[in-house]
Protein backbone atom coordinates (compact mmCIF):
# COMPACT_ATOMS: atom_id res chain seq x y z
CA UNK A 1 0.00 0.00 0.00
CA UNK A 2 3.14 2.38 0.65
CA UNK A 3 3.23 2.06 -3.41
CA UNK A 4 0.44 3.44 -3.74
CA UNK A 5 -0.57 6.84 -2.20
CA UNK A 6 2.63 8.37 -3.04
CA UNK A 7 0.95 8.75 -6.60
CA UNK A 8 -1.88 9.92 -4.63
CA UNK A 9 -0.14 13.21 -3.76
CA UNK A 10 0.42 13.57 -7.29
CA UNK A 11 2.44 10.84 -8.43
CA UNK A 12 1.20 7.98 -11.27
CA UNK A 13 2.96 4.81 -10.48
CA UNK A 14 2.61 0.90 -10.34
CA UNK A 15 0.00 0.88 -7.11
CA UNK A 16 0.05 0.08 -3.52
CA UNK A 17 -1.63 2.52 -1.27
CA UNK A 18 1.92 4.86 -1.04
CA UNK A 19 1.90 5.31 -4.91
CA UNK A 20 -1.24 4.49 -6.01
CA UNK A 21 -2.15 5.68 -9.50
CA UNK A 22 -3.69 9.29 -9.69
CA UNK A 23 -4.40 8.04 -13.76
CA UNK A 24 -5.02 4.21 -13.11
CA UNK A 25 -1.71 3.18 -14.85
CA UNK A 26 -2.53 6.16 -17.43
CA UNK A 27 -4.31 4.08 -19.73
CA UNK A 28 -8.44 3.76 -20.43
CA UNK A 29 -9.74 1.33 -18.21
CA UNK A 30 -12.38 -1.87 -20.28
CA UNK A 31 -16.11 -1.36 -19.24
CA UNK A 32 -15.44 -2.07 -17.71
CA UNK A 33 -12.93 -29.82 -1.49
CA UNK A 34 -10.28 -31.80 -1.96
CA UNK A 35 -7.68 -33.39 -0.37
CA UNK A 36 -4.99 -30.78 -1.22
CA UNK A 37 -2.15 -29.52 1.65
CA UNK A 38 -2.30 -25.69 1.98
CA UNK A 39 0.07 -23.57 3.54
CA UNK A 40 -1.45 -20.64 5.59
CA UNK A 41 -0.38 -17.84 7.41
CA UNK A 42 -1.70 -14.34 8.91
CA UNK A 43 0.38 -11.38 8.10
CA UNK A 44 0.77 -9.90 11.36
CA UNK A 45 -1.39 -9.47 14.61
CA UNK A 46 -3.75 -6.22 14.09
CA UNK A 47 -2.49 -3.45 15.77
CA UNK A 48 -4.14 -1.81 18.64
CA UNK A 49 -4.27 1.83 18.22
CA UNK A 50 -6.80 4.31 18.93
CA UNK A 51 -5.70 7.37 16.82
CA UNK A 52 -7.17 6.19 13.47
CA UNK A 53 -10.81 4.28 13.00
CA UNK A 54 -10.83 2.25 10.02
CA UNK A 55 -11.56 -1.57 9.97
CA UNK A 56 -8.60 -2.33 8.25
CA UNK A 57 -6.94 -2.95 11.55
CA UNK A 58 -9.01 -4.91 13.51
CA UNK A 59 -8.81 -7.82 11.08
CA UNK A 60 -5.72 -9.10 10.07
CA UNK A 61 -4.94 -10.32 6.07
CA UNK A 62 -4.61 -13.43 5.98
CA UNK A 63 -2.91 -15.69 3.06
CA UNK A 64 -2.96 -19.15 1.89
CA UNK A 65 -0.50 -20.77 -0.75
CA UNK A 66 -2.70 -23.70 -3.08
CA UNK A 67 -0.48 -26.96 -3.55
CA UNK A 68 0.62 -25.37 -7.16
CA UNK A 69 1.61 -22.08 -5.91
CA UNK A 70 -1.41 -20.18 -6.04
CA UNK A 71 -1.41 -17.78 -3.20
CA UNK A 72 -5.50 -16.76 -1.96
CA UNK A 73 -5.33 -13.16 0.43
CA UNK A 74 -8.26 -11.83 1.96
CA UNK A 75 -9.30 -8.99 4.40
CA UNK A 76 -12.90 -9.95 6.15
CA UNK A 77 -15.13 -6.77 6.29
CA UNK A 78 -18.70 -5.82 6.25
CA UNK A 79 -20.59 -5.01 3.78
CA UNK A 80 -23.32 -6.43 1.02
CA UNK A 81 -21.08 -6.35 -1.51
CA UNK A 82 -17.56 -8.47 -1.82
CA UNK A 83 -14.94 -7.61 -4.08
CA UNK A 84 -12.31 -10.45 -5.53
CA UNK A 85 -9.71 -9.87 -8.35
CA UNK A 86 -6.89 -11.81 -9.31
CA UNK A 87 -3.67 -10.19 -9.62
CA UNK A 88 -0.65 -11.67 -12.49
CA UNK A 89 2.87 -11.20 -12.39
CA UNK A 90 2.92 -10.42 -15.87
CA UNK A 91 3.29 -6.47 -16.44
CA UNK A 92 5.16 -4.68 -19.85
CA UNK A 93 8.23 -5.00 -18.22
CA UNK A 94 8.96 -8.35 -19.22
CA UNK A 95 8.20 -7.34 -22.79
CA UNK A 96 10.72 -7.60 -25.50
CA UNK A 97 11.14 -5.77 -29.20
CA UNK A 98 9.40 -9.08 -30.27
CA UNK A 99 6.23 -8.86 -28.51
CA UNK A 100 6.39 -5.33 -27.37
CA UNK A 101 2.42 -3.47 -26.77
CA UNK A 102 1.38 -7.24 -25.65
CA UNK A 103 0.21 -6.37 -22.30
CA UNK A 104 -1.92 -4.00 -23.52
CA UNK A 105 -3.81 -6.26 -25.57
CA UNK A 106 -4.55 -8.90 -23.22
CA UNK A 107 -6.17 -6.38 -21.09
CA UNK A 108 -7.85 -5.17 -23.97
CA UNK A 109 -9.22 -8.67 -24.50
CA UNK A 110 -9.99 -9.95 -20.98
CA UNK A 111 -13.57 -9.73 -21.97
CA UNK A 112 -13.26 -11.67 -24.96
CA UNK A 113 -13.94 -15.68 -25.60
CA UNK A 114 -13.30 -18.35 -23.41
CA UNK A 115 -13.17 -22.45 -23.67
CA UNK A 116 -16.65 -21.71 -22.05
CA UNK A 117 -17.81 -18.44 -23.18
CA UNK A 118 -18.53 -16.80 -26.52
CA UNK A 119 -17.99 -12.92 -25.92
CA UNK A 120 -22.04 -12.00 -25.92
CA UNK A 121 -21.98 -15.18 -23.50
CA UNK A 122 -19.52 -13.63 -21.14
CA UNK A 123 -20.80 -10.17 -20.94
CA UNK A 124 -23.91 -11.73 -20.71
CA UNK A 125 -23.01 -13.46 -17.47
CA UNK A 126 -21.16 -10.54 -15.97
CA UNK A 127 -24.22 -8.26 -16.88
CA UNK A 128 -26.22 -10.59 -14.64
CA UNK A 129 -23.82 -9.71 -11.59
CA UNK A 130 -24.84 -6.16 -11.37
CA UNK A 131 -21.36 -5.70 -10.29
CA UNK A 132 -18.15 -3.45 -11.39
CA UNK A 133 -16.07 -5.50 -13.41
CA UNK A 134 -11.99 -4.56 -14.46
CA UNK A 135 -9.18 -5.27 -16.13
CA UNK A 136 -6.00 -3.67 -16.30
CA UNK A 137 -2.53 -3.67 -17.22
CA UNK A 138 0.49 -2.03 -15.45
CA UNK A 139 4.35 -2.26 -15.57
CA UNK A 140 4.48 -4.87 -13.01
CA UNK A 141 1.74 -7.06 -13.20
CA UNK A 142 -2.05 -7.41 -14.68
CA UNK A 143 -4.84 -7.43 -12.40
CA UNK A 144 -8.96 -8.54 -12.56
CA UNK A 145 -10.94 -6.84 -10.57
CA UNK A 146 -14.91 -7.12 -9.51
CA UNK A 147 -17.20 -5.84 -7.26
CA UNK A 148 -20.70 -8.24 -6.74
CA UNK A 149 -23.18 -8.97 -4.42
CA UNK A 150 -21.55 -11.95 -1.69
CA UNK A 151 -23.91 -14.28 -3.10
CA UNK A 152 -22.76 -13.70 -6.26
CA UNK A 153 -18.81 -14.79 -5.73
CA UNK A 154 -18.96 -17.81 -6.74
CA UNK A 155 -19.85 -17.65 -10.38
CA UNK A 156 -17.34 -14.60 -10.18
CA UNK A 157 -14.21 -16.53 -9.44
CA UNK A 158 -15.80 -19.17 -11.74
CA UNK A 159 -15.92 -16.72 -14.35
CA UNK A 160 -11.73 -15.59 -13.70
CA UNK A 161 -10.97 -19.19 -14.03
CA UNK A 162 -12.29 -18.75 -17.91
CA UNK A 163 -10.51 -15.41 -18.25
CA UNK A 164 -7.46 -16.23 -16.61
CA UNK A 165 -6.47 -19.68 -17.96
CA UNK A 166 -8.42 -20.32 -20.81
CA UNK A 167 -8.82 -17.35 -23.19
CA UNK A 168 -9.07 -18.12 -27.14
CA UNK A 169 -7.56 -14.88 -28.62
CA UNK A 170 -9.03 -15.43 -32.14
CA UNK A 171 -7.48 -13.63 -34.65
CA UNK A 172 -10.81 -12.38 -35.61
CA UNK A 173 -11.83 -11.01 -32.04
CA UNK A 174 -8.01 -9.78 -31.98
CA UNK A 175 -8.80 -7.46 -35.12
CA UNK A 176 -11.69 -6.25 -34.01
CA UNK A 177 -9.79 -5.47 -30.51
CA UNK A 178 -6.78 -3.82 -33.26
CA UNK A 179 -9.28 -1.54 -34.67
CA UNK A 180 -10.88 -0.45 -31.52
CA UNK A 181 -7.73 -0.06 -30.02
CA UNK A 182 -6.41 2.35 -33.32
CA UNK A 183 -9.53 5.08 -32.41
CA UNK A 184 -7.70 5.26 -28.71
CA UNK A 185 -4.45 5.41 -29.86
CA UNK A 186 -5.21 8.70 -32.11
CA UNK A 187 -7.47 9.75 -28.91
CA UNK A 188 -4.69 9.58 -26.79
CA UNK A 189 -2.28 11.38 -28.92
CA UNK A 190 -3.99 14.51 -27.58
CA UNK A 191 -4.19 13.81 -24.11
CA UNK A 192 -0.22 15.13 -22.69
CA UNK A 193 -0.28 13.72 -19.45
CA UNK A 194 -0.75 10.58 -20.51
CA UNK A 195 1.92 10.37 -23.64
CA UNK A 196 4.09 12.13 -21.10
CA UNK A 197 4.18 9.50 -18.61
CA UNK A 198 5.10 7.10 -21.02
CA UNK A 199 7.85 9.42 -23.05
CA UNK A 200 9.47 9.91 -19.17
CA UNK A 201 9.95 6.26 -18.74
CA UNK A 202 11.17 5.56 -22.03
CA UNK A 203 13.78 8.19 -22.23
CA UNK A 204 14.56 7.08 -18.12
CA UNK A 205 15.05 3.37 -18.87
CA UNK A 206 16.62 3.32 -22.58
CA UNK A 207 18.12 0.54 -24.43
CA UNK A 208 21.33 -0.14 -23.38
CA UNK A 209 22.71 -0.06 -26.66
CA UNK A 210 21.49 4.14 -27.28
CA UNK A 211 22.82 4.78 -23.96
CA UNK A 212 26.53 6.37 -25.22
CA UNK A 213 25.15 7.30 -28.67
CA UNK A 214 25.08 10.82 -28.81
CA UNK A 215 22.83 12.98 -31.45
CA UNK A 216 21.00 16.13 -31.97
CA UNK A 217 19.12 17.25 -28.46
CA UNK A 218 16.09 18.82 -30.36
CA UNK A 219 13.91 16.94 -32.86
CA UNK A 220 10.85 17.21 -34.20
CA UNK A 221 7.85 15.40 -32.96
CA UNK A 222 5.93 13.62 -35.43
CA UNK A 223 7.29 10.18 -33.88
CA UNK A 224 8.09 10.65 -29.92
CA UNK A 225 7.25 6.96 -29.35
CA UNK A 226 8.44 4.13 -29.47
CA UNK A 227 11.53 4.52 -28.03
CA UNK A 228 14.16 1.91 -27.76
CA UNK A 229 13.72 0.97 -23.87
CA UNK A 230 14.40 -1.34 -21.17
CA UNK A 231 12.00 -3.17 -18.80
CA UNK A 232 10.38 -0.09 -16.80
CA UNK A 233 10.94 1.68 -19.91
CA UNK A 234 8.96 -0.35 -22.08
CA UNK A 235 5.31 1.76 -22.57
CA UNK A 236 2.12 1.25 -21.37
CA UNK A 237 0.23 2.12 -24.78
CA UNK A 238 1.26 0.47 -27.50
CA UNK A 239 2.35 2.50 -30.34
CA UNK A 240 0.82 1.56 -34.00
CA UNK A 241 3.63 -0.17 -35.46
CA UNK A 242 3.62 -2.87 -32.61
CA UNK A 243 0.34 -3.05 -32.55
CA UNK A 244 -0.17 -4.19 -36.43
CA UNK A 245 3.04 -6.42 -35.45
CA UNK A 246 0.69 -8.27 -32.67
CA UNK A 247 -0.55 -11.37 -33.69
CA UNK A 248 -2.92 -14.07 -31.79
CA UNK A 249 0.40 -16.51 -31.26
CA UNK A 250 2.22 -13.47 -29.47
CA UNK A 251 -0.42 -13.19 -26.51
CA UNK A 252 -0.99 -16.95 -26.75
CA UNK A 253 2.80 -17.46 -25.93
CA UNK A 254 3.27 -14.44 -23.62
CA UNK A 255 -0.02 -15.92 -21.42
CA UNK A 256 1.47 -19.18 -21.47
CA UNK A 257 4.85 -18.45 -20.18
CA UNK A 258 3.83 -15.55 -17.70
CA UNK A 259 0.41 -16.57 -16.99
CA UNK A 260 1.72 -19.79 -13.98
CA UNK A 261 0.53 -20.58 -10.58
CA UNK A 262 3.55 -19.19 -8.34
CA UNK A 263 2.63 -15.51 -10.09
CA UNK A 264 -1.10 -15.37 -9.68
CA UNK A 265 -2.75 -13.83 -6.31
CA UNK A 266 -6.54 -14.34 -5.97
CA UNK A 267 -6.80 -11.92 -3.66
CA UNK A 268 -10.73 -10.76 -1.74
CA UNK A 269 -11.69 -8.37 0.50
CA UNK A 270 -15.39 -8.69 2.48
CA UNK A 271 -15.90 -12.93 2.80
CA UNK A 272 -14.70 -15.52 5.10
CA UNK A 273 -10.91 -16.80 4.18
CA UNK A 274 -12.05 -20.30 3.75
CA UNK A 275 -14.45 -19.21 1.71
CA UNK A 276 -12.30 -17.92 -1.15
CA UNK A 277 -9.99 -20.32 -0.51
CA UNK A 278 -12.30 -23.71 -1.38
CA UNK A 279 -13.53 -21.40 -4.46
CA UNK A 280 -10.09 -20.45 -5.24
CA UNK A 281 -9.13 -24.02 -5.52
CA UNK A 282 -12.39 -25.08 -7.58
CA UNK A 283 -10.83 -22.67 -10.28
CA UNK A 284 -7.33 -22.70 -10.16
CA UNK A 285 -6.16 -25.92 -8.21
CA UNK A 286 -6.04 -27.80 -11.49
CA UNK A 287 -3.44 -25.25 -13.04
CA UNK A 288 -0.35 -26.98 -14.00
CA UNK A 289 2.92 -25.20 -12.57
CA UNK A 290 5.64 -24.09 -14.93
CA UNK A 291 8.02 -26.61 -16.65
CA UNK A 292 11.36 -26.22 -17.01
CA UNK A 293 11.12 -24.62 -20.53
CA UNK A 294 8.25 -22.03 -19.39
CA UNK A 295 10.74 -21.32 -16.13
CA UNK A 296 13.66 -21.04 -18.58
CA UNK A 297 11.93 -18.36 -21.05
CA UNK A 298 10.69 -16.52 -17.39
CA UNK A 299 14.23 -16.31 -16.28
CA UNK A 300 15.62 -15.46 -19.31
CA UNK A 301 13.33 -12.42 -19.61
CA UNK A 302 12.98 -11.18 -15.89
CA UNK A 303 15.67 -8.68 -16.28
CA UNK A 304 16.68 -6.00 -13.65
CA UNK A 305 15.76 -2.31 -14.48
CA UNK A 306 18.81 -0.36 -15.65
CA UNK A 307 17.74 3.57 -15.29
CA UNK A 308 20.28 5.49 -17.95
CA UNK A 309 18.64 9.01 -17.94
CA UNK A 310 18.64 11.14 -20.52
CA UNK A 311 18.07 14.86 -22.29
CA UNK A 312 15.59 14.74 -25.34
CA UNK A 313 13.31 18.20 -26.42
CA UNK A 314 10.76 17.83 -29.16
CA UNK A 315 9.72 20.95 -31.09
CA UNK A 316 5.78 20.38 -31.70
CA UNK A 317 5.57 23.02 -34.25
CA UNK A 318 5.38 20.78 -37.13
CA UNK A 319 2.41 19.23 -35.51
CA UNK A 320 -0.75 19.34 -37.01
CA UNK A 321 -3.39 21.71 -35.07
CA UNK A 322 -5.51 19.71 -32.58
CA UNK A 323 -9.05 19.16 -33.75
CA UNK A 324 -10.35 20.97 -30.65
CA UNK A 325 -10.05 24.37 -31.01
CA UNK A 326 -10.53 25.07 -27.37
CA UNK A 327 -7.06 23.12 -26.37
CA UNK A 328 -3.98 25.57 -25.65
CA UNK A 329 -0.83 24.20 -26.90
CA UNK A 330 1.61 24.36 -23.75
CA UNK A 331 5.35 23.36 -23.27
CA UNK A 332 5.71 20.83 -21.38
CA UNK A 333 9.16 20.03 -19.09
CA UNK A 334 9.54 16.89 -17.00
CA UNK A 335 12.77 16.71 -14.93
CA UNK A 336 12.96 13.27 -13.53
CA UNK A 337 15.33 11.33 -11.22
CA UNK A 338 16.08 7.45 -10.35
CA UNK A 339 14.63 7.26 -6.79
CA UNK A 340 14.23 4.12 -4.00
CA UNK A 341 12.40 0.88 -4.48
CA UNK A 342 9.35 -0.03 -2.70
CA UNK A 343 11.63 -1.85 -0.06
CA UNK A 344 13.87 1.21 0.91
CA UNK A 345 12.90 2.23 4.45
CA UNK A 346 13.16 6.46 2.76
CA UNK A 347 10.01 5.70 0.91
CA UNK A 348 8.29 7.32 3.24
CA UNK A 349 10.18 10.21 3.60
CA UNK A 350 10.37 9.82 -0.19
CA UNK A 351 6.36 9.65 -0.21
CA UNK A 352 6.30 12.50 2.46
CA UNK A 353 8.20 14.52 0.35
CA UNK A 354 5.62 14.07 -2.29
CA UNK A 355 3.13 15.66 -0.53
CA UNK A 356 4.68 18.04 0.88
CA UNK A 357 5.21 19.00 -2.73
CA UNK A 358 2.09 18.46 -4.38
CA UNK A 359 1.03 20.68 -7.23
CA UNK A 360 -2.00 21.16 -9.37
CA UNK A 361 -3.54 23.04 -12.03
CA UNK A 362 -3.59 26.80 -12.00
CA UNK A 363 -7.35 26.45 -11.74
CA UNK A 364 -8.89 24.25 -8.97
CA UNK A 365 -12.29 24.17 -7.48
CA UNK A 366 -10.75 22.76 -4.36
CA UNK A 367 -9.51 24.04 -0.73
CA UNK A 368 -6.73 23.17 1.15
CA UNK A 369 -7.58 19.21 1.85
CA UNK A 370 -6.87 19.68 -2.75
CA UNK A 371 -2.98 20.21 -1.34
CA UNK A 372 -3.76 24.85 -2.15
CA UNK A 373 -0.97 24.95 0.59
CA UNK A 374 1.56 22.83 -0.68
CA UNK A 375 5.16 24.00 -2.13
CA UNK A 376 4.35 24.18 -6.05
CA UNK A 377 1.18 25.62 -5.40
CA UNK A 378 2.51 28.60 -2.84
CA UNK A 379 5.74 29.09 -4.70
CA UNK A 380 5.04 28.12 -8.37
CA UNK A 381 1.53 28.06 -9.26
CA UNK A 382 0.34 31.03 -7.25
CA UNK A 383 3.56 33.21 -8.30
CA UNK A 384 3.78 32.22 -11.96
CA UNK A 385 0.64 33.34 -13.65
CA UNK A 386 2.42 31.46 -17.15
CA UNK A 387 2.52 27.98 -15.52
CA UNK A 388 -0.37 25.91 -15.82
CA UNK A 389 -0.34 23.21 -14.15
CA UNK A 390 3.09 21.86 -11.88
CA UNK A 391 3.26 18.70 -10.65
CA UNK A 392 5.75 16.34 -8.43
CA UNK A 393 5.07 12.52 -9.50
CA UNK A 394 7.06 9.59 -7.95
CA UNK A 395 6.75 6.50 -9.49
CA UNK A 396 7.89 3.24 -7.18
CA UNK A 397 8.53 -0.43 -8.32
CA UNK A 398 9.90 -3.10 -7.02
CA UNK A 399 13.77 -2.41 -7.88
CA UNK A 400 14.14 1.04 -8.07
CA UNK A 401 11.56 4.61 -8.84
CA UNK A 402 11.62 7.33 -10.33
CA UNK A 403 10.90 10.56 -8.92
CA UNK A 404 9.60 13.52 -11.47
CA UNK A 405 8.50 17.38 -11.68
CA UNK A 406 6.74 18.48 -14.42
CA UNK A 407 5.18 21.65 -15.61
CA UNK A 408 2.80 22.98 -18.48
CA UNK A 409 3.62 26.52 -18.96
CA UNK A 410 2.66 29.14 -21.67
CA UNK A 411 5.04 28.78 -25.12
CA UNK A 412 7.17 31.87 -24.81
CA UNK A 413 10.92 33.02 -24.73
CA UNK A 414 10.79 34.28 -21.41
CA UNK A 415 9.00 31.52 -20.05
CA UNK A 416 11.46 28.87 -21.65
CA UNK A 417 14.45 30.98 -20.44
CA UNK A 418 12.67 31.07 -16.89
CA UNK A 419 11.04 27.65 -16.22
CA UNK A 420 14.00 25.62 -15.49
CA UNK A 421 15.31 27.31 -13.13
CA UNK A 422 12.07 27.71 -11.28
CA UNK A 423 11.65 23.68 -11.23
CA UNK A 424 15.12 23.74 -10.25
CA UNK A 425 15.29 25.72 -7.35
CA UNK A 426 11.65 24.08 -6.23
CA UNK A 427 14.22 20.30 -6.82
CA UNK A 428 16.97 21.91 -4.39
CA UNK A 429 15.18 23.43 -2.37
CA UNK A 430 13.26 19.77 -0.62
CA UNK A 431 17.67 19.40 0.55
CA UNK A 432 17.15 22.10 2.54
CA UNK A 433 15.02 23.73 5.69
CA UNK A 434 11.61 22.40 5.84
CA UNK A 435 9.49 24.20 8.50
CA UNK A 436 7.09 22.12 11.03
CA UNK A 437 4.25 23.20 10.02
CA UNK A 438 4.59 22.24 6.26
CA UNK A 439 5.75 18.88 7.92
CA UNK A 440 3.26 18.44 9.68
CA UNK A 441 0.83 19.17 6.97
CA UNK A 442 2.46 16.95 4.33
CA UNK A 443 2.32 13.98 7.09
CA UNK A 444 -1.48 14.63 7.58
CA UNK A 445 -2.29 14.96 4.12
CA UNK A 446 -0.90 11.47 3.35
CA UNK A 447 -2.32 9.51 6.34
CA UNK A 448 -5.57 10.92 5.47
CA UNK A 449 -4.85 9.96 1.64
CA UNK A 450 -4.10 6.46 3.21
CA UNK A 451 -7.03 5.98 5.03
CA UNK A 452 -9.52 7.57 2.97
CA UNK A 453 -8.50 5.01 -0.12
CA UNK A 454 -9.26 2.43 2.40
CA UNK A 455 -12.55 2.96 2.98
CA UNK A 456 -13.35 1.92 -0.52
CA UNK A 457 -13.41 -1.54 -1.06
CA UNK A 458 -12.20 -1.58 -4.45
CA UNK A 459 -9.07 0.14 -3.46
CA UNK A 460 -8.13 -2.11 -0.51
CA UNK A 461 -8.58 -5.13 -2.89
CA UNK A 462 -5.88 -3.45 -5.02
CA UNK A 463 -3.70 -3.02 -1.70
CA UNK A 464 -4.32 -6.56 -0.28
CA UNK A 465 -3.62 -8.25 -4.04
CA UNK A 466 -0.73 -6.69 -4.49
CA UNK A 467 0.95 -6.77 -1.38
CA UNK A 468 0.66 -10.28 -1.30
CA UNK A 469 1.65 -10.76 -5.09
CA UNK A 470 5.32 -8.30 -3.87
CA UNK A 471 5.79 -9.20 -0.36
CA UNK A 472 3.79 -12.37 0.27
CA UNK A 473 2.60 -10.47 3.15
CA UNK A 474 0.79 -6.99 3.71
CA UNK A 475 1.84 -4.05 5.74
CA UNK A 476 -1.10 -2.36 7.93
CA UNK A 477 -2.10 1.08 7.23
CA UNK A 478 -1.94 1.82 10.76
CA UNK A 479 2.06 0.87 11.01
CA UNK A 480 2.46 3.21 8.17
CA UNK A 481 1.14 5.85 9.57
CA UNK A 482 3.29 4.94 12.67
CA UNK A 483 6.34 5.03 10.49
CA UNK A 484 4.92 8.51 8.80
CA UNK A 485 4.73 9.96 12.03
CA UNK A 486 8.47 9.13 12.54
CA UNK A 487 9.69 10.95 10.08
CA UNK A 488 11.66 14.07 10.76
CA UNK A 489 12.87 17.26 8.50
CA UNK A 490 16.73 15.21 8.41
CA UNK A 491 14.84 12.30 6.58
CA UNK A 492 12.88 14.43 4.06
CA UNK A 493 16.33 16.19 3.17
CA UNK A 494 18.38 12.81 3.19
CA UNK A 495 15.52 11.41 0.76
CA UNK A 496 15.96 14.49 -1.83
CA UNK A 497 19.69 14.51 -1.46
CA UNK A 498 19.82 10.69 -2.51
CA UNK A 499 17.72 11.24 -5.73
CA UNK A 500 18.49 15.06 -6.86
CA UNK A 501 21.89 14.44 -6.27
CA UNK A 502 22.51 11.35 -6.30
CA UNK A 503 24.73 10.93 -3.00
CA UNK A 504 25.14 7.27 -1.91
CA UNK A 505 23.39 7.80 1.81
CA UNK A 506 22.20 4.34 3.32
CA UNK A 507 18.78 4.96 5.23
CA UNK A 508 19.25 4.77 8.98
CA UNK A 509 15.36 3.88 9.20
CA UNK A 510 14.47 0.20 9.55
CA UNK A 511 11.55 0.22 11.11
CA UNK A 512 12.29 -3.33 12.65
CA UNK A 513 10.80 -4.84 9.07
CA UNK A 514 12.50 -7.97 7.85
CA UNK A 515 11.33 -6.96 4.35
CA UNK A 516 13.32 -4.36 4.74
CA UNK A 517 16.00 -3.75 1.42
CA UNK A 518 18.11 -0.54 1.34
CA UNK A 519 18.09 0.43 -2.56
CA UNK A 520 20.91 0.26 -5.05
CA UNK A 521 20.83 2.51 -7.62
CA UNK A 522 20.59 1.16 -11.03
CA UNK A 523 22.25 3.91 -13.00
CA UNK A 524 24.66 6.83 -12.63
CA UNK A 525 22.79 9.19 -10.94
CA UNK A 526 21.86 11.32 -14.33
CA UNK A 527 18.44 13.19 -14.34
CA UNK A 528 16.32 12.48 -17.38
CA UNK A 529 15.05 15.82 -19.01
CA UNK A 530 12.30 15.93 -21.45
CA UNK A 531 10.82 18.66 -23.37
CA UNK A 532 7.83 18.72 -25.16
CA UNK A 533 6.10 21.70 -26.76
CA UNK A 534 6.54 24.77 -29.50
CA UNK A 535 9.82 25.92 -29.54
CA UNK A 536 10.52 29.62 -30.58
CA UNK A 537 13.26 29.92 -33.28
CA UNK A 538 16.66 28.06 -33.15
CA UNK A 539 18.01 29.93 -30.29
CA UNK A 540 14.96 28.90 -27.86
CA UNK A 541 16.84 28.79 -24.24
CA UNK A 542 15.19 25.58 -23.87
CA UNK A 543 17.38 24.08 -26.79
CA UNK A 544 20.00 24.50 -24.22
CA UNK A 545 18.41 22.37 -21.56
CA UNK A 546 21.88 20.05 -20.98
CA UNK A 547 23.50 23.48 -20.16
CA UNK A 548 20.76 24.80 -17.48
CA UNK A 549 21.03 20.92 -15.68
CA UNK A 550 24.66 21.33 -15.14
CA UNK A 551 24.20 25.14 -14.18
CA UNK A 552 22.05 24.26 -11.53
CA UNK A 553 24.00 20.97 -9.95
CA UNK A 554 21.35 18.37 -11.02
CA UNK A 555 22.29 15.06 -10.76
CA UNK A 556 25.00 13.03 -9.75
CA UNK A 557 28.12 14.40 -11.56
CA UNK A 558 26.98 17.88 -10.97
CA UNK A 559 25.62 18.22 -7.77
CA UNK A 560 29.83 18.44 -6.29
CA UNK A 561 29.59 22.01 -7.95
CA UNK A 562 25.99 23.76 -5.31
CA UNK A 563 26.80 25.26 -2.72
CA UNK A 564 24.28 25.97 -0.13
CA UNK A 565 24.05 29.33 -1.58
CA UNK A 566 21.08 30.19 -3.69
CA UNK A 567 21.76 28.27 -6.94
CA UNK A 568 20.13 31.45 -8.62
CA UNK A 569 21.26 34.65 -7.03
CA UNK A 570 19.89 37.61 -8.89
CA UNK A 571 17.12 35.64 -11.15
CA UNK A 572 15.07 35.01 -7.96
CA UNK A 573 13.67 38.06 -8.13
CA UNK A 574 12.85 38.12 -11.54
CA UNK A 575 11.33 34.78 -12.50
CA UNK A 576 8.15 35.68 -9.77
CA UNK A 577 7.62 38.87 -11.37
CA UNK A 578 8.14 38.59 -15.23
CA UNK A 579 6.78 36.78 -18.13
CA UNK A 580 2.79 37.46 -16.73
Amino acid sequence: MLRSVASQCHSYGTKTLLNRSKSAMNRPLLYHSSAVSFKSHITQEPLKDGDFHTHSGKQPTQITELSNGVRVATHNSLGHFVSAGIYVDAGSKYESSENAGVSHMLDRMAFKSTEKYTTPQLIKELESLGGNVIAHSSREGIMYQASVFRHDLAKMIGIYGQMVQRPLFSDTELEETKETTRYELREISHKMDMIMSEVVHSIAFQENSLVNQTGPVVADATNILPIASNTLGNPLIVDEQSLEALSSKTLKDFHQTWYTPDRIVVAGVGMDHGRLVDLAEQAFGNMKIATPEIAAAQKKHTLSPRYTGGVRVWDTRILPPSPNPDDIPFTHVHLAFESMSMTDPDIYALATLTSLMGGGGSFSAGGPGKGMYTRLYTQVLNRCGWVDSCNMMNYTYADTGLLSIQAAVIPDRETHRIIVPVLAEQLVNMTRTIHNSELSRAKNQLKSNLLMSLESKIVELEDVGRQALSHNRRLDVLEMCKRIDMLTQQDLNRAARRVIFGEDITSPLDFGDPLAKHWQRSGAGEPTAIVYGPLVGAEDPLCELPELISKFGLGRKTASSSTSKSLFGSERRSWMSSAH
